[in-house]
């Protein structure tokens, strides 16, 4: 327990991000719990004061939307022969998930989409809900969409709502058959050719911090377009995308100094 006490006084004081208009994501909800987990959600808005909380979404076998990054769940202590996509939500919410994160364990269960999406509704921050390739939910079908986007609206957070995605036609989709979600489209680097993609379907660009540069600022606002960057740990990486200009950061324990 003071091992725990200590890190949050740490994280409190030392790792601070001073920039109010900075838009700050907790980035599979935020260090302190399980990542992806219920905790993990909470202590992104009450500990660390983030206005946005990033998932990330995968499918299982029975067509259920959970919050979870990988198929499978070795990372977190479960046999690595039990995947997301060939096991059952029932069976999934039996299991306990232990993750080590600086120095301290958690344990928790297994978030479903809907119950993130009512942690933001309660705590009233945005959902960046990031779609991993899954049965219904990749760049050849979106069959699974519409149970997802009656979640969001189930909610009240569709004018909120952020879906985040490398996947193109998937994006497509989204724009075409949903307007009115705002979308970013996920890229490790940016190619000429991006910008007048992002402008055709009102998209907008989340770079990894490394590949964030003037000209990626400077052509996305030529398109009326903010960038948005993850993951962004270190307080020299948040000031030089600040100093860019990017309005999204998605970190894991970046605090907001009130």
């Amino acid at each position: 327990m003071k091992t725990k006490i200590l890190l949050l006084c740490l994280l409190g004081t030392i790792i601070q991000a001073c920039n109010q208009s900075t838009v700050f994501i907790g980035h599979r909800g935020s260090l302190l719990g399980v990542e992806n987990t219920a905790e993990a959600f909470v202590n992104g808005v009450t500990h660390f004061g983030y206005q946005g909380l990033e998932c990330d979404v995968k499918v299982t076998v029975d067509s259920q939307l959970v919050c979870w990054h990988d198929d499978d769940l070795k990372r977190v202590g479960v046999d690595s022969t039990i995947t997301i996509p060939t096991t059952t939500l029932q069976h999934l919410q039996t299991l306990t998930l232990q993750q080590t994160r600086k120095e301290i364990t958690y344990t928790a269960h297994i978030c479903t989409v809907e119950e993130y999406l009512a942690i933001c509704q309660q705590y009233n921050v945005f959902p960046v809900a990031e779609l991993k390739w899954g049965i219904g939910l990749n760049n050849n079908d979106m069959t699974l969409f519409p149970t997802l986007y009656a979640l969001i609206e189930k909610y009240g957070l569709v004018e909120q709502t952020v879906i985040l995605t490398s996947m193109k036609h998937s994006i497509e989709y989204i724009r075409t058959n949903y307007p009115q979600l705002t979308c970013q489209w996920l890229r490790h680097q940016v190619q000429e050719e991006d910008y007048a993609w992002c402008q055709q379907w009102d998209v907008t660009l989340s770079v990894a911090h490394t590949s964030v540069t003037e000209d990626v600022v400077l052509r996305s606002k030529q398109i009326s377009k903010d960038v948005a960057t993850w993951t962004v740990n270190r307080i020299e990486d948040y000031q030089r995308v600040k100093d860019l200009g990017c309005k999204y950061v998605t970190t894991d324990y970046l605090v907001i100094n009130q």
